[in-house]
Parts: C-alpha cells; sequence; structure tokens
C-alpha cells in the first residue's frame, strides 16, 4: 500500500482540489474526517459542486484561472491547511497549486490512475508519472527483497463512470455562469463533451458488432507474429508534458515509416486505440493512408475495444510513448519500447535501444527484476482499489 498515505493522515487540515469524476474525492473527505482530519474542498464549476455540495469548509473558486495561485495561497494560510490533495498533478490549476506547496512548504499528494491495473489507485507525494519520486527510491533502495502484497478485486464499474459523467457535465453546463471563468483541462465545453461522450457510446456499440470476430481472425492468423502501438488518449498531460511529440499523429506516422523500413517483411502491426479516445479521435484514414503510401496497408491493423491482456500476450512487442500498457506487457514478458519519459523505462526492464532497432532486436525483460520492480511500484505507490468501486484501504 502507498507509503504516502499514512503521511497524509498525519496531517490535521487538508485541501481537496479536482477529484476523478464523481464521489470518490467525497468519500475520501469522509474517510479522513474519522481520522479527526479537517477537510476542505475548492470547487471550479458546478460539476464539481454536484459530487461535494452541503458540507462545511467549500470554497468556490470563480476568478480567471491564472489568479489561483494567489488566491489558493491566502486561503491555506488563512485556514492553516497543511496538505493539498488532486486527481492528476498537470491541469492548469493543480500545477499552481504544486507551486504553492513548494512555497509554502507544506504536503502536496496526488491520485492517478493506477500504475498497476486493475485493481489499483496510484497516490503519491510531489508528482506522478515522471514527475514520480518512485525511480529514484526504487534504485536508491537497499533492500530489494520483494513484498507480496495481497490484492482484492475492487468491482470498479463502468456503468457508473458513464452516469458519474453525465451528471457532471449536465451540472457543469446548465449551471456554467456560476464559475463564469473556469478552464478545463481538456479544453473544451460541457455541450462538446457530451458530443464526444454520445460518439463514443456509438462507436463502442459499433465495435462490439464487428471487432470480436474480426481479432479472433487475426490472433488464430498472426499469434507470435506482430507488435503492437498503443495510442493514448489525445490530449493525454503524459503526451504533452511527458514526451516530445505535440500531437499522436506525429508519432503514428513516425512508427509506420520506421516500421516500414526496419520491420521483418513478414511481421504485422496493431495500433490499438485508446478506449477513452474513442469519442474524441479516429485515426482510421491516417492510417490507411500514410500505410498505402508505404505499401504496408495490408501488414497494418487498426483495433479499438478488444481484449488488451490477449493482445498483449500473442505479440512480439509493444511500443508506447509512455503509457501504463508498457507495465502490463512487461508483466506478459513482452519487449517494450518507449518514446517517452516514463518511470519504468530502465535498462533491464524496456529497450534502450532507438525505435529502428527495437523491430529486429526486441529485447524481453529481465523477469525477476520487473517482479521486484512491480512489487517495489505497489508498495511505494499503490493502494488496492478504484474510483468506481471498492477501496479497501478506506478503513
Amino acid at each position: 500500500m502507498s507509503i504516502y498515505l499514512d503521511e497524509l493522515l498525519s496531517a490535521k487540515k487538508v485541501v481537496l482540489l479536482q477529484g476523478p469524476i464523481g464521489s470518490f474525492f467525497t468519500d475520501l473527505s469522509d474517510w479522513l474526517t474519522t481520522k479527526q482530519i479537517e477537510c476542505f474542498k475548492v470547487n471550479f464549476n458546478a460539476g464539481d459542486w454536484r459530487y461535494y455540495h452541503s458540507r462545511p469548509n467549500i470554497w468556490h473558486y470563480r476568478k480567471k484561472s491564472t489568479d489561483f495561485g494567489a488566491w489558493l495561497s491566502e486561503h491555506i494560510q488563512q485556514n492553516q491547511i497543511d496538505a493539498i490533495v488532486c486527481f492528476g498533478d498537470c491541469r492548469f490549476y493543480h500545477q499552481q497549486a504544486h507551486a504553492v506547496a513548494q512555497q509554502l512548504q507544506i504536503k502536496f499528494y496526488v491520485f492517478e490512475e493506477g500504475y498497476i491495473r486493475p485493481d489499483y489507485l496510484t497516490f503519491e507525494a510531489d508528482g506522478v508519472n515522471d514527475f514520480s519520486n518512485f525511480k529514484q527510491l526504487f534504485l536508491a533502495e537497499n533492500n530489494q527483497d520483494a513484498v507480496e502484497l495481497h490484492r482484492e478485486s475492487s468491482d470498479n464499474h463502468y456503468h457508473l463512470m458513464l452516469w458519474s459523467g453525465f451528471q457532471y457535465y449536465l451540472c457543469w453546463a446548465l449551471l456554467f455562469w456560476l464559475y463564469p471563468f473556469y478552464r478545463h483541462h481538456r479544453g473544451y465545453n460541457p455541450v462538446q463533451e457530451f458530443g464526444y461522450w454520445f460518439m463514443a457510446m456509438l462507436r463502442r456499440f459499433k465495435n462490439s458488432l464487428v471487432e470480436p470476430k474480426r481479432f479472433d481472425a487475426f490472433i488464430q492468423q498472426h499469434s507470435k507474429n506482430y507488435f503492437i502501438y498503443t495510442l493514448q488518449v489525445h490530449n493525454d498531460s503524459q503526451v504533452r508534458v511527458h514526451s516530445d511529440y505535440t500531437d499522436i499523429r506525429d508519432c503514428i506516422v513516425e512508427i509506420l515509416h520506421s516500421f516500414a523500413q526496419h520491420a521483418n517483411p513478414a511481421h504485422h502491426l496493431v495500433l490499438k486505440h485508446h478506449p477513452m479516445d474513442r469519442g474524441y479521435r479516429q485515426y482510421a484514414q491516417l492510417i490507411h493512408d500514410v500505410s498505402a503510401k508505404l505499401g504496408i496497408e495490408d501488414r497494418v491493423h487498426y483495433f479499438c475495444d478488444i481484449h488488451l491482456p490477449t493482445l498483449l500476450k500473442h505479440g512480439l512487442g509493444l511500443v508506447t510513448i509512455n503509457s501504463t500498457t508498457g507495465i502490463q506487457a512487461l508483466y506478459h514478458h513482452i519487449p517494450v519500447k518507449t518514446l517517452g519519459r516514463s518511470l519504468y523505462d530502465l535498462p533491464g526492464l524496456t529497450v534502450q535501444g532507438d525505435l529502428d532497432g527495437f523491430w529486429c532486436n526486441p529485447t524481453p525483460p529481465d523477469e525477476a527484476y520487473f517482479h521486484l520492480f512491480r512489487e517495489k511500484l505497489i508498495e511505494i505507490t499503490q493502494l488496492n482499489g478504484a474510483y468506481y468501486g471498492k477501496n479497501f484501504w478506506m478503513k
């Protein structure tokens, strides 16, 4: 269980910023209150208010986004706050909050999607992903014995995530005037978000009709004869902040060119779309056009809603910018090449050479070293639970 949880429980007053959509931060506040910790909450829009209202110590931020740091600093000092908690460290407001925490020398904690999935959440101090302290702690630790940790099923509910999202965006859309200067981290307004979510549901239904049969046929024909590129969400902070790419499309084109020039002509390439980006982006036309131009259209395949573990188990290797699917691939003893910065990009785990050389020399990870890495990652940074399911550490 994350070593930072005990640190958080030593705080006396905590301010919660934006959490994952839904009631998770409400549940967290209730739990912290049972530990005699006084909780404060900043609501940035009416969607935040929908899930955190009718409680003491709620602050409504209605000023311009650029003024948030100074406003937060003043409120923290007036109320003697000693810890900040948020979800995601790259959101504009949370970046300012981190700077305030450093200036005032108070703790800054971040929740994020689990590095290990399913059944885990990430919880760290100071930052997550490539801002995480984990890599330094792992490499510096003298006791390199792995600790086997018990895991329980978190029973995460996809339909609860959808229902929570619907309510969140509806409240934000209807009551947007209450928070006139709110700046969303995705860059879209609530009406646009509704449209993208609706498109995502349509595409998910369509994919459910055609992809299973097509994927089964592909696996039967090409098992252990293909590489995988897992796409990330188009505006993912992992890509924007922790890589040199400004657009997923640039990475797609680079990978297709490298594969065409350097991979074995008998090998295939699967590009897997990120399910959370299903409604926002589609790359089928781009992939087809570039592949046709390179003469590899018969060797390039594009899927979205397929079973990732099955895809990984039958693959020769995985390319990713810095997605946590890289950790899943390592778990299945699949060679991994990262193109961005990530906490698991270590000698002995990932391929350290360039992309062009990866296709013909996909070196698998050291299994013992990965086992140690994974257990330490869980021990230091993970909590057994889910944002839309059970959280066994809240007890």
